[in-house]
C-alpha cells in the first residue's frame, strides 16, 4: 500500500514538455533528509489544490519542476531535436500544475490543472540553436524560395547588424496533458502525454514584426515522455528515461517527495512544418522549414530532459498551495 501511495505522490512530476521529467521504479528509494524542508513546500504556492479538473474532480496532487542548471556551454537540463538541429536546454525550464483524476480513466492517470496567481505552468524559456542556421542564407536559397527584393535587402542589412546571428527557440504549451502515475514510476510505456509548441526568435523576425511557430493548438508537437525506453519508428534507435533518487521532505508531520536528476525521453514523435503571421509570412515559414529540415518524419526528433522534482498530495500539497 505504501508503494502504491509513493507512486501517487510522485506521479505528476514526469509532466512537461515541454514542457517535462521523469520517476523511477525504485521501490527501495532512500529517506535522506532535506536540510529546509519547509523551502520545498514554498514551491506549492501556487498549486490550485482547490480547483477542479475538466471532468469535476478534485486536484489531489501538486507538482513543482526545474531543469537541471550548469556552466555555459553545457546542457545540464537535458537538449531537444527539431528535425537535424539539437538545442541543448541550458536555461533552467520551470513547471508547476495540480493534479486531478478523471473518472473512467486509469487509475493511476492524471489530467494537469494550471497553476494559481497567473503564472504559467510552463515558463517560456528561450533555448540558444547552436550555430546560425538563419544567418547564412544564399542569393540562390533565396531565389528558390521567393523571397522579394524588400525582404533579401531586409536580410542584408540584417547580417551586417548581427541580427540573424543568434536564434532562439522556445518550448510552450499547446494544450492539455496527461500523466500516468505508474508508467513513470516503473519504466515502462508511455508516462506523459503533452503537447508543445515551439516559438522561432531572431532580432531581424523581430524587427520585421514576424511571429513563426513550428506546431500549434491545431497541430501540437506530441510528446509520449517515458521514464522507460523510447524506439524510433524511424531509425529504431533506442534511448532510454532514467529514474534518480527520490528523498522525503518532512515539515509539520506531512511528506514531499523529491526526484532528483531524473530524465524523461521520447524519439518517436513528429514535428510540422513552420507557419508565419506578420510580414512576409509564408516565404519566412519555408525559409524556416528548409533551413530546420521541416516538416520532421516521425521518429526523426528527440527529447531529452534531466530535473528535480517536488510532488505533494492531499493536506501536504495545501501547506503550500493557493486556496
Amino acid at each position: 500500500m505504501r508503494r502504491v501511495r509513493k507512486a501517487r505522490r510522485v506521479a505528476v512530476l514526469g509532466l512537461c514538455l515541454i514542457a517535462a521529467f521523469a520517476l523511477a521504479a525504485v521501490a527501495a528509494s532512500s529517506a535522506l533528509a532535506v536540510k529546509n524542508p519547509s523551502k520545498s513546500f514554498k514551491l506549492m504556492e501556487n498549486c490550485p489544490v482547490s480547483a477542479l479538473g475538466g471532468k469535476g474532480e478534485p486536484v489531489t496532487i501538486c507538482f513543482f519542476g526545474a531543469t537541471e542548471t550548469g556552466p555555459k556551454g553545457t546542457s545540464p537540463g537535458g537538449h531537444f531535436t527539431v528535425g537535424p538541429i539539437t538545442v541543448p536546454i541550458e536555461k533552467q525550464i520551470v513547471l508547476q500544475f495540480g493534479g486531478a483524476h478523471n473518472p473512467g480513466e486509469r487509475l493511476n492517470e492524471y489530467e494537469a490543472v494550471g497553476p494559481t496567481h497567473g503564472v504559467e505552468n510552463l515558463t517560456p524559456t528561450p533555448e540558444s540553436v547552436p550555430g546560425e542556421p538563419l544567418g547564412q542564407i544564399s542569393a540562390a536559397e533565396q531565389e528558390e524560395l521567393g523571397w522579394p527584393e524588400t525582404l533579401k535587402h531586409s536580410y542584408k542589412e540584417a547580417q551586417k547588424k548581427g541580427y540573424v546571428k543568434k536564434v532562439t527557440e522556445t518550448i510552450e504549451s499547446a494544450g492539455p496533458a496527461s500523466v500516468d502515475v505508474a508508467n513513470i514510476f516503473f519504466e515502462e510505456g508511455v508516462g506523459i502525454e503533452a503537447r508543445v509548441k515551439i516559438k522561432a526568435g531572431a532580432q531581424w523576425l523581430s524587427n520585421l514584426g514576424t511571429v513563426c511557430y513550428v506546431g500549434s493548438e491545431a497541430e501540437p508537437i506530441v510528446q509520449h515522455l517515458t521514464t522507460g525506453p523510447s524506439e524510433s519508428p524511424l531509425t529504431h534507435e533506442v534511448i532510454h528515461g532514467a529514474a534518480g533518487e527520490i528523498v522525503v521532505a518532512e515539515h509539520h508531520d506531512l511528506e514531499m517527495d523529491i526526484l532528483y536528476h531524473n530524465i524523461l525521453v521520447d524519439n518517436t514523435y513528429a514535428v510540422p512544418g513552420a507557419t508565419c503571421s506578420g510580414a512576409y509570412a509564408g516565404v519566412i515559414a519555408a525559409t524556416i522549414n528548409k533551413e530546420f529540415g521541416l516538416p520532421a518524419p516521425a521518429g526523426a526528433s528527440g527529447t531529452e530532459i534531466i530535473g528535480t522534482q517536488y510532488a505533494a498530495e492531499d493536506e501536504a500539497a495545501r501547506l503550500g498551495g493557493a486556496e
